[in-house]
């Protein structure tokens, strides 16, 4: 029997943020120093990062986001000095949103229409949580047969243009999960397995923010069919395995909160079962 997306443990609720945090360390400073840099010298061409280790390619995608919203043509680059282990380049993915060319990611799916942008946007801008567009995103899911799925996916590396009111790495975030929880609905609506799921193979991709929204996502479907609980719950440990100590994952603390939540919809369904 499904229950409300909002999963209680011992008495207390588990917040939006708990299960999809925001981005935090080296990433917010990147972004906010190549703010300063546009707003001190917008005339400047192009800069160049040197950073210890690999970032996640979402990095680059929010910078550019920034960049757009305050209408610079400069250009940036990010050059890691290192790769850590286990490599974050690595995939298995059968269609990968990233793929690398060296250290360079490149986005590796078409870029989607006008039309899911803005369905990803409307959302959004509605939305103060992951609860929020969870719900919205199953309301709206009907209207799309599961050949958009692919679209919704492709929004996650073509995030459409943000509004003044939100910073670039907010709306980047939010327009991935989105994009990843309408895919979701989708897939459930029309009956696709999670072997079968194209947002459960994108977790098998190079590490970055889209599987945060992925894995989010999943464990959400996890609410309204229990028994898939087991085989989310292995996505999210092999994505936990494959964070490295070294750089700013968010997959590590997503990976964590997820399965929390994934234990309080265990010990809900069990206890729904016994009464």
């Amino acid at each position: 029997m499904p229950w409300k997306q909002k999963p209680f443990g011992w008495g207390k609720a588990l917040s939006g943020e708990s299960l999809f945090p925001p981005v935090q360390g080296a990433t917010v400073a990147v972004l906010n120093r190549v703010k300063e840099i546009v707003r001190e010298d917008p005339s400047i061409d192009g800069i160049t990062f040197n950073v210890d280790t690999l970032e996640p390619p979402s990095v680059g995608l929010a910078i550019q986001t920034m960049l757009d919203n305050a209408k610079s043509t400069l250009s940036f680059e990010c050059v890691a000095s290192s790769v850590p282990e286990p490599d974050p380049r690595s995939s298995t993915a059968r269609r990968p949103l990233w793929k690398y060319s060296g250290n360079l990611p490149v986005v590796a799916v078409p870029e989607p229409a006008k039309g899911q942008m803005q369905d990803c946007a409307e959302i959004v801008s509605k939305s103060k949580d992951c609860f929020e567009s969870w719900d919205f995103a199953k309301e709206r899911s009907p209207l799309f047969g599961v050949d958009q799925v692919d679209f919704f996916l492709a929004v996650m590396v073509f995030p459409p243009a943000n509004p003044s009111e939100f910073e670039a790495t907010e709306w980047v975030r939010r327009i991935q999960l989105t994009a990843a929880q309408l895919a979701v609905n989708i897939e459930k609506l029309n009956g696709v397995t999670i072997a079968d799921s194209r947002v459960a193979d994108m977790t098998n991709g190079p590490l970055d923010w889209t599987i945060d929204s992925a894995m989010v996502a999943l464990a959400q479907r996890v609410t309204e069919e229990c028994e898939l609980v087991g085989e989310v719950r292995e996505i999210v440990k092999r994505v936990a395995a494959r964070v490295p100590a070294d750089g700013t994952w968010s997959c590590g603390a997503v990976a964590d909160g997820v399965l929390k939540y994934l234990d309080t919809v265990t010990q809900l369904s069990e206890t729904s079962a016994e009464r």
